[in-house]
């Protein structure tokens, strides 16, 4: 009978131990997809760049096309003014006496050269016109391919924005509960930033399209902006599963107490399951409280930034320390039931901005976000 209840063990341990290295897995694998996802930010941005410097390359020798056709405009006009002179020498010539032959056949050598040097300036000004034709068709050309590919990267963003903020709906807050740290906050040590400043001069675009380009690399400048800062709210989320094996075994919000009988409101849920059934943290974050906490018995407090904390009551045995920086998914403890409890389980709780909220609801977004990533990579 000891050696069966020593097998059933094992075998309950092996499958804890498997479920726990397929949560690690999971999280490697969206740990590398969000890493994919910021090299192809990155990469999009340096090819968007050189797309750059090659129009203002084209644009560049644009202008210097321009100022080779006045000069050569100007030379049409001497060569003009230069022929009419000679058309006046010839009028006169040819009034004269027939000494003056020989010098009238050289100016019609001369004239002859001059006409020949004319219709060869004739000649290079179609040229560069035709070169300067061909440029600008191609600056349009990578007008049109820099707009599409703008195009289809602020559609795949659109798509990831709207699926970010499904879930952000599906735990029931607004967006904006999520509030996110500057940039660079500003160290109280350092140098103010040096003044600027100046009048206000509108840009006025050189080329018909460039407006209309700037509005799009614009635009989709906020989308990835928007997507940055909803990724950012997504990854500070408690999206995650608390425990490895549990069953919900009381709701949030009005139930009748259990020790009781009293209506009362229940701010978490309680998750039952075996007695020392792993406790995981359901996203990264500091511990600030790991150790006894009256009536939740056994407790782990989780801060996850931006006003976001989860609790883990009435556990058999904390692992994590007070001031520890968990990851996702890392086991913060074990499932007991000390301080008021009824039996094995563990009361989870989910707060922002310090008011309670159902934990249920995140994780059920987590199991649509996770779901969603596994459909994704099985397509791949």
């Amino acid at each position: 009978m000891r050696e069966e209840q020593l097998f059933r063990s094992e075998l309950s341990y092996n499958r804890l131990i498997a479920r726990v290295t397929e949560s690690q897995r999971r999280f490697g694998e969206i740990t590398s997809q969000m890493e994919d996802t910021h090299r192809n930010l990155l990469s999009m941005a340096e090819k968007n760049l050189q797309l750059q410097a090659r129009v203002q390359d084209y644009t560049s020798k644009l202008a210097d096309s321009e100022k080779e056709k006045v000069r050569i405009s100007a030379l049409r006009t001497s060569m003009d003014n230069q022929m009419n002179a000679l058309q006046g020498q010839i009028d006169g010539i040819t009034n004269r006496n027939l000494a003056l032959r020989d010098e009238l056949e050289t100016v019609e050598t001369v004239m002859s050269r001059v006409m020949r040097e004319r219709d060869q300036a004739l000649q290079r000004s179609k040229k560069l016109q035709g070169e300067l034709s061909d440029a600008r068709q191609r600056i349009a050309d990578l007008h049109s391919v820099q707009q599409q590919a703008m195009q289809r990267v602020a559609e795949t963003a659109d798509t990831t924005i709207l699926e970010l903020e499904n879930v952000l709906e599906m735990t029931g807050l607004l967006p904006e509960a999520f509030v996110l740290p500057p940039m660079k906050p500003q160290d109280p040590g350092a140098e103010p930033e040096p003044g600027v400043g100046g009048p206000f001069v509108a840009f006025e675009p050189e080329h018909p399209k460039d407006e209309e380009f700037v509005g799009v690399a614009m635009a989709l400048g906020d989308r990835m902006d928007h997507l940055a800062s909803l990724h950012e709210r997504i990854k500070k989320a408690p999206l995650g599963e608390p425990a490895t094996s549990y069953y919900v075994s009381s709701s949030f919000g009005k139930r009748k107490d259990p020790i009781n009988g009293r209506w009362a409101f229940h701010s978490g849920v309680d998750l039952a399951g075996p007695i020392k059934t792993p406790i995981l943290a359901t996203a990264p974050g500091k511990v600030v409280h790991a150790g006894w906490s009256g009536k939740y018995g056994k407790m782990v407090e989780i801060d996850h930034g931006n006003g976001v904390r989860t609790r883990y009551g009435h556990l058999y045995k904390v692992l994590a320390k007070k001031g520890d920086e968990v990851r996702y998914q890392d086991q913060i403890a074990l499932m007991g039931s000390t301080g008021r409890s009824t039996g094995s389980h563990v009361h989870y709780e989910v707060l922002v901005h310090d008011k309670p909220v159902n934990p249920l609801k995140f994780i059920e977004a987590g199991r649509y976000v996770f779901k969603n990533e596994q459909d994704d990579t099985n397509r791949d």
